[in-house]
Parts: structure tokens; sequence; C-alpha cells
């Protein structure tokens, strides 16, 4: 026996309970091991010093004789059955249990019945929804543009008072819509997207569109959300009719490359890239995207298009040389904004790789430090130039690309130096008026986007150089006849569909009597000198300055954009 299995055996040993064949190996044990002999008499002592407390743990003499005796005595119970358990259960249960029991058994039997002898309809009339997209019917170019279908009273020639409605099996597709009918890829962007403009001296808060739903954000560009803002900001049925046939004739006259081909459509230069972004920024504009909407095979082969002219570095258009000045500042800003705002609007990995690289060299290597833009990088500032950067760079923010602040900062700055304090132009009273390249070269045309840059990089409506060029604007609403509104140079060249678009925007930022006033203007001017019938169905003829020279692809999608206000962008919060 090893000392391990003696020691464990030690305290039977002294209380005397080992059996004789293990009480005489542990003796045997003990007689040849001095360590574990040391160790017991250890024990032995600490026993007698204890015994008056353990003497009452032990068993009493006979105890285990008694439990042997009651063990072998006790019968088996023999086991219950299910029913004998729930009787036995029954009878302990208290009176009030019994009786809901029985209730419920009750009411459960009358609903079964209720149900099975109820009579059946005999006449039941099944009406089916075709939840299939059908066919587009034919374009009618003599019948009245409305897309808003009118509801028609149509008598029942049998009344149904209980209808079922059978969905058939179409095609699963991965578009879906909102409650309010928006495309759930249609987005808003950001509507708290901040510019990390600085406080300076211009005072301006950092915020990129002052309060919630800030100057810029895009709108509700499709469903109910568009026609809601229709109703509310002053749109129509014939408003909404124009846009939808602008859109036509501008899909039905997209070149097989993706892009308009200016030069056979009216246009007196080759201004390919210009005109292919605001074609696309039309579209988008109307809630077409790369990934929903009737016209997303046209936005995709534009933005194919403007992504293969672009260059490394960034730069978009670089081949195509603005023939009036040297430089393409105006083709690379234009593509620029239409990549920034489908990638807000769909997300589309690639074109937000795309508009990056756009933003990035706008700000790195064409912008005038602390300045504006101009054709070439860094070689000046306009007003012009200027405004397009600053909504490129505003859209791109909006979609949550990363936008360096001083690219703000320096737009603010030289807007600053461009408009006229009160006083300063003989018989302006409030100011607000903006220059072209110096305050001396203004028109109400660079005041129309001195104004809309000013409120889209944070400016409040009520600020007094807004308000000073919102009067300024109301004494030039928009008109179709030649010579309505100042361009450079004494009025000799006009910019009417480019001062109409910038117009229309910061009118409509604005709002109260000024948008009142340049809407009914604005809105009716374009339904009514829209062409109708023929290859020139849903266009405006190219008129002015930049008509002329980007054709009839140039006034018509510029035209769709003026319509497309009144959801393309949110307005400043506060209402209207």
């Amino acid at each position: 026996m090893l000392c391990e299995e003696a020691e464990g055996l030690f305290d039977a040993y002294l209380a005397d309970a080992l059996k004789d064949d293990v009480l005489d190996d542990v003796e045997r044990h003990l007689a040849g091991c001095s360590r574990c002999s040391a160790k017991l008499r250890e024990a032995e002592q600490l026993l007698r010093e204890t015994g008056s407390v353990l003497k009452w743990a032990l068993p009493a003499a006979g105890f285990e004789d008694r439990v042997r005796e009651r063990v072998a005595g006790a019968a088996i119970k023999p086991a219950q059955t299910w029913g004998e358990i729930m009787r036995e259960q029954w009878e302990r249960a208290p009176w009030w249990m019994i009786s809901a029991a029985v209730h419920a058994v009750i009411l459960m039997l009358m609903t079964v019945i209720t149900v099975a002898t109820a009579n059946k309809r005999k006449d039941d009339i099944v009406i089916t929804t075709d939840l299939a997209k059908k066919k587009e019917p034919e374009y009618d170019e003599k019948k009245i543009r409305d897309i808003f279908r009118n509801t028609k009273e149509v008598e029942a020639e049998e009344i149904v008072e209980n209808p079922v409605f059978v969905h058939e099996e179409v095609e699963v597709t991965d578009h879906f819509e909102t409650e309010n009918d928006m495309d759930t890829h249609t987005a808003r962007g950001q509507e708290d997207a901040i510019s990390d403009i600085p406080l300076g001296g211009t005072g301006v808060v950092g915020n990129i569109g002052v309060g919630g739903g800030g100057a810029g954000c895009f709108g509700y560009r499709t469903g109910g959300g568009r026609r809601r803002a229709v109703a509310k900001f002053g749109g129509s049925r014939a408003s909404e009719s124009a846009v939808n046939a602008a859109l036509r004739w501008l899909a039905k006259h997209q070149d097989p490359d993706g892009s308009w081909k200016t030069k056979d459509l009216d246009g007196s230069h080759i201004v390919d890239p210009g005109v292919t972004g605001l074609a696309c920024l039309a579209f988008l504009g109307a809630g077409h995207t790369e990934r929903a909407g009737h016209y997303r095979g046209n936005v995709n082969a534009s933005l194919a298009w403007i992504k293969k002219n672009q260059n490394q570095n960034g730069m978009i258009g670089t081949q195509f040389k603005e023939h009036w000045h040297p430089g393409n500042a105006y083709h690379h800003a234009i593509c620029g904004l239409a990549l920034a705002e489908a990638y807000g609007m769909a997300r589309n990995p690639d074109t937000g790789k795309c508009a990056q690289a756009a933003i990035d060299y706008s700000i790195n290597e064409h912008q005038v430090d602390y300045g504006g833009w101009r054709y070439n990088p860094k070689s000046g500032q306009d007003v012009s130039v200027t405004g397009w950067f600053v909504m490129q760079l505003k859209s791109a923010k909006i979609a949550g690309l990363k936008v360096d602040g001083k690219s703000f900062s320096g737009a603010i700055n030289f807007l600053d130096k461009m408009t006229t304090k009160p006083g300063e132009v003989a018989g302006d009273e409030y100011g607000g008026r903006v220059g072209y390249t110096s305050k001396s070269s203004l028109s109400v045309n660079t005041t129309g986007i001195g104004v809309l840059c000013r409120l889209f990089l944070g400016f409040k409506r009520g600020d007094p150089n807004v308000i000073g060029g919102a009067e300024y604007m109301m004494e030039n609403l928009p008109k179709w006849e030649e010579g309505a509104h100042g361009g450079v140079s004494g009025g000799q060249r006009q910019f009417f569909f480019y001062y109409y678009y910038y117009g229309t925007l910061a009118m409509f930022q604005i709002g109260g009597k000024y948008w009142q006033a340049w809407n009914g203007a604005m809105r009716d001017m374009l339904i009514q000198h829209q062409r109708r019938g023929g290859d020139e169905d849903g266009s405006w003829d190219p008129i002015g300055a930049c008509g002329k020279m980007g054709g009839r692809a140039y006034t018509t999608a510029v035209g769709a954009l003026c319509l497309e206000v009144y959801y393309r962008y949110l307005p400043v919060a506060g209402g209207r």
C-alpha cells in the first residue's frame, strides 16, 4: 500500500470503520513506514483534543443497521400513467381554474362551428392587377402635353361589396420605391454637409446650406415628392409636360457614343463636353440615374463618354478647346458637376472615383490660391467660370465626396471683390450687383451667378448682397425678345438661357415676392416658346450668344433644368 492510500484511510481507521482485510493492509504499512506512523499519531492527538466537538457529529450506535432495514423493507411504488397523473392534478386544482378551462373549451367549440357553417359566397368577383411595366404609349406631338393623368369617373356595371385582389406573378426586379414613390436609389445627399469654411472677415458660417435642408441639397426628384414640390413651389402640369418633352428630344438626339454633337444640332462651335454635361444634368434633375428611371440608359451613356474624356490628373475635356478663349474650364466644371450629382444619386463607386478626381483637379491644380477660377489653371478669375466650379464642389460636398474647405473660402473672397456696395453704382440703392472680372463689368447675368454662389456657400436669403442682387434681377425678368438682358460690352453679346438658368436657381432659393415674379415670367415664357411638332418637338431654338454657340442641345438642356427647379435642389430652410 502506498503512503497516499494509507493517509486517505486514517479517518476511517481512527473511527474503527475499516473492514478486516483493509485494516490489516493499513497496519502492515504503518509498521513499515515511520512517516505515516508519525502522521497517524498526530491525527490521534488532534482527535483526542477535539473529541468533545466531534463526538456529536458521529452517527449513533446502530444507525447504519436501521438505515439498511428501512431501505430493504420499503415497497417500490409502481409508475403512474399519464391519465392517473392528470386525474390527480385535476382533483387538486382549485374550482376557479376548472371553471375557466371549461369555458375556454366551450368558446373554442362555438368558434369552430361558426366558421364551418358560414355561407360561402357564390358570386365572388376577382379583380387582378398587373404589376408588370406596361409598354409606353406612342408619343403624340399634337396631344396636349400633360404627364399628370386626369381622373375620370367610371360607372361600375356591378357593385362589388367584397372584391378579391389577386396579384399576378411578374418578373422580379431590384427597383423599389419608397412610401412617397421615390426610387430608393435617388439620394438627396447629406443635408448637413459641412464646407469647413473658416470663420473670418466674411462672417459666413461653415455650414453649407444653412439650417436643416440647406440650399443646394438634392431635392425630391421623382414620384410623390416631385409632384408635391411642383404644386408647392409654382410649377404646373404644363411645366412638367415641357420637361418631359425636352428630355424626349435630348434622348432622341444623343449620339451613339453617348455625347451630343453640337455642330450637328444647330451649334456654331464644337462644345460637346459642356453640352453633354448639361444634358446629363437635365436627366438627373428629373430623377433618372445610372440605376433607375426611363432614361437611365442615356445617363449611363453620357457618363461613360465623360469618363472616357477625363485625363489621369482628373481634368475633363482637354482635347476640346473652347474657341472663344483658350482653355476648357467650362467643360471640366460642368462635367464634374454631372459626375458629382450622378454619384450622389446612385452611389456608383466608379462614378464616385471619377468625380473625386475632378474635384481634386479643380481645387489643387486649377483654382487661384485664395480666389476663383478662369479658363486655364491658375491663370486668373472670372465670375462666370467660378460659378460652375462652385456648383461642382457644392454638389460634391452634398454627395459625400471630399472637398477642401479652402476652395469655398477662395470663392467667397473673390465674390466679395466683385460685388458692389449700396450707392457704388449710379441709381443702385441696394448694392449686391456682381461684375465679371471687375465691378466695372457687372451685368444681370453675372449678378445671378454671384447671388446663387452666395446662397450655396452659406449666406442667408436675407443677406444685403443677396437682396441687392435680387432687386437688380427683378428689373430684368425673363423675356424672349432679343436685347432684353444686358450682357458684356453694352449688351452687344446676350446670354439668354445662361441668365435664365442662374437667375432661376437664385430666385427660387430667395423665395417670396422675388420668386413669384420670376417664376411666372420664366415658366410661362419657356412653355410658350418650346417647339411643337417635327424633329424639333420639345426643344428650344438656340438664341443669344451661348445658344448659337452650343446649339439646340444646349438651349434644350438648360431650358429643362430651369423647369426642374421646383424639385432639383431643396430650398433654404424656412419655406416659401
